[in-house]
């Protein structure tokens, strides 16, 4: 038996597992003994979800290439040449709270498939008045000025988060805390993202276990790297006026980053982002290299395609410049594209303009390299969103979906791009 194929051993238990949890069926994956299907140990699930396309849940790959770089860095990290593998996944509302894609990230970090490499990349969303995702806490001190890239009055020095949370008040603070009752995370080491450049900038100190740190590094990149004696899973981050010409300081976003070995998946929304949001953002090349991802996953498309003005020509087009501008900082880089679902305008209507914009990531991912997941096709296509939500999977405004449906859909990408891992030995 190969590595890869040794390795997925344990994957394919839990892919099974989330099979048998979508259809409420015992289906076999390529390569199962026919005693993971009867294993009376295994929880029974009394739903079945009938409209679900199982047979559209797989990556798409045009260039058969796309991935590989993924997954050999994978294969590096089980056989021990590599300690990290880095995921960063974007996108809008549907990432900006993490259920789905804080469900893939939990499922790829379990110690029986790849470990918790870390929490990686986040930011602090209640500095700029904005929801959090439910595994890290965040308070604050003194007055802080949220801008997002949503905001097309505003032009701010946006990263890759889309978010900035700026203060003029060298006293001001705010602490962050990991929470332990859903996954681990703790740190060892932080980076915080900012205008490095700028010496209108306070200085960063970050104070953690009673100590206060000073930045052991101030990567041009536009980051200052911390250090810490051990493992914390609560820090305060301070600034220090120094010098006249500092009255101010810009986060941009802060990575959270432990010693371990495993996948470090990070994830980035921004409510109500479109493609062209993340064009404004100045910073987004340089955080990139900064943070050297194995596999971007991008999320976009439902903002861009609701309302009865879509044009396809153009949602190409900018989604075609913002992979060249990922490209240019990551040439290495896997990317894979994830369609958006399916949903209704004004709760009433049909939108038709969402399959048009998936024919167009389609069209993308074969001219440009990536890989694509089709959500739209396994959630059932056109309508099929009324369904989700009388399933308890979609909310009411028929755009969103439960924190149960997110989970769902953070399994049924797993279960993807897991048999495609082990397809492409």
């Amino acid at each position: 038996m190969n590595m890869r194929s040794s390795v997925i051993g344990k994957v394919i238990g839990v892919s099974v597992l989330l099979r048998f949890l979508v259809t409420g069926l015992a289906v076999a994956l390529p390569g199962d003994s026919a005693r993971v299907t009867e294993d009376p140990k295994r929880p029974k699930f009394n739903h079945s979800y009938t409209f679900l396309k199982l047979s559209q849940n797989k990556i798409t790959t045009p260039d058969s290439k796309a991935l590989t770089g993924f997954y050999q860095a994978l294969d590096s990290l089980k056989n021990g040449t590599r300690k990290k593998v880095n995921v960063v996944h974007i996108g809008d509302s549907h990432i900006q709270a993490d259920l789905f894609s804080g469900r893939v990230r939990t499922l790829m970090q379990d110690s029986a498939v790849f470990g918790n490499g870390g929490r990686g990349f986040v930011f602090p969303y209640p500095l700029a008045r904005t929801n959090n995702p439910y595994n890290y806490k965040v308070t604050s001190t003194g007055q802080w000025t949220g801008c997002r890239n949503v905001q097309r009055n505003q032009n701010c020095e946006w990263g890759l988060a889309g978010i900035t949370a700026e203060t003029i008040d060298s006293s001001a603070t705010f602490s962050l805390q990991t929470l332990t009752s859903f996954n681990k995370y703790p740190v060892s080491h932080l980076r915080v993202f900012y205008p490095v450049k700028d010496e209108s900038q306070f200085e960063v100190l970050v104070e953690a276990a009673d100590s206060v740190y000073r930045p052991i590094k101030i990567d041009p990149l536009g980051f200052a790297e911390f250090a810490f004696a051990y493992e914390v899973t609560q820090l305060t981050v301070k600034f220090q006026k120094t010098n006249p010409k500092q009255y101010h300081f810009t986060l941009q976003g802060i990575s959270l980053e432990n010693n371990r070995p495993g996948v470090q998946y990070a994830s980035l929304g921004v409510n109500g982002a479109e493609v062209i949001s993340f064009l404004r953002n100045p910073a987004l090349e340089e955080n990139l290299k900064a943070l050297n991802p194995d596999l971007i996953i991008i999320s976009l498309g439902t903002n861009d395609s609701y309302g009865r003005n879509f044009d396809p020509v153009y949602f190409k087009q900018i989604y075609g410049t913002l992979l060249q501008r990922i490209r240019r900082a990551a040439p290495n880089t896997s990317i894979l594209l994830t369609t958006p679902g399916d949903c209704y305008l004004n709760r009433k209507y049909p939108n038709y303009s969402t399959g048009k914009a998936v024919l167009k990531i389609h069209e993308l991912a074969e001219e440009t390299g990536c890989a694509v997941w089709d959500f739209y096709r396994v959630m059932g296509g056109l309508r099929s969103v009324v369904k989700w939500q009388y399933s308890g999977l979609a909310t009411k405004d028929r755009v969103h979906l439960t924190g149960k449906g997110y989970k769902l859909q953070g399994e049924l990408l797993f279960d993807a791009l897991m048999r495609d891992y082990l397809s492409n030995d």
